[in-house]
C-alpha cells in the first residue's frame, strides 16, 4: 500500500507546478478488481464502481490553497460525491482528470492507491458497494512526508 503518482504526475510536479495545480480539476474513481501495478497501466479488467466528483454532479474536484505540514486537503465548501454503479468491494481508486480513458500510458495525470478496509490507503467504512447507493468522502488529503 503506497500512493503512487503517474509519469506524468511526477513530471508536472518537477516541471510546471503545485500538486495542487495538477490535482485540481480531478475526479475521484473507484474501483475492484486486480490492481494496476501502476498508475501508468491500463485498468484492465477492473470494474468502475463510483465515480466521485463535486456534488456528484460530474464536476471536477478542487483543493484548499493552503497545505499546513505539506498536507493537501479537499475543499471544504466542495461536497466529494457520487452513485456507486457497480456492485463490488473496492480494490483502489485513482485520483484522474475527467477525459482519461483508463489506458495505458505516461501523458495522463493520476493519482493511484488501494482502497477498501481499515489499512488501504483510502478507507471506505460500507462495504461493500452497492449499486445506487451515495458514496461521500468527507475527508481526503495526500500528505508530503518530511524527508
Amino acid at each position: 500500500m503506497a500512493i503512487k503518482f503517474s509519469t506524468a504526475l511526477r513530471e508536472g510536479l518537477v516541471v510546471s507546478g503545485p500538486l495542487r495545480t495538477l490535482l485540481n480539476e480531478c475526479v475521484v474513481r473507484i474501483y475492484s478488481g486486480s490492481v494496476p501495478v501502476s498508475p501508468d497501466s491500463a485498468i484492465g479488467s477492473a470494474v468502475l464502481l463510483a465515480e466521485i466528483s463535486a456534488g456528484g454532479t460530474g464536476t471536477p474536484l478542487t483543493f484548499e490553497s493552503a497545505a499546513p505540514n505539506g498536507v493537501l486537503s479537499k475543499s471544504v465548501a466542495e461536497n466529494w460525491t457520487g452513485t456507486v454503479i457497480a456492485n463490488g468491494s473496492p480494490t483502489f481508486f485513482r485520483l484522474v482528470k475527467p477525459g482519461d480513458t483508463g489506458n495505458a500510458g505516461t501523458t495522463d495525470v493520476r493519482l493511484q492507491g488501494t482502497a477498501g478496509s481499515p489499512g488501504n490507503d483510502m478507507v471506505i467504512t460500507e462495504l461493500p458497494l452497492i449499486t445506487g447507493a451515495p458514496q461521500s468522502f468527507d475527508f481526503f488529503q495526500i500528505a508530503i512526508p518530511e524527508q
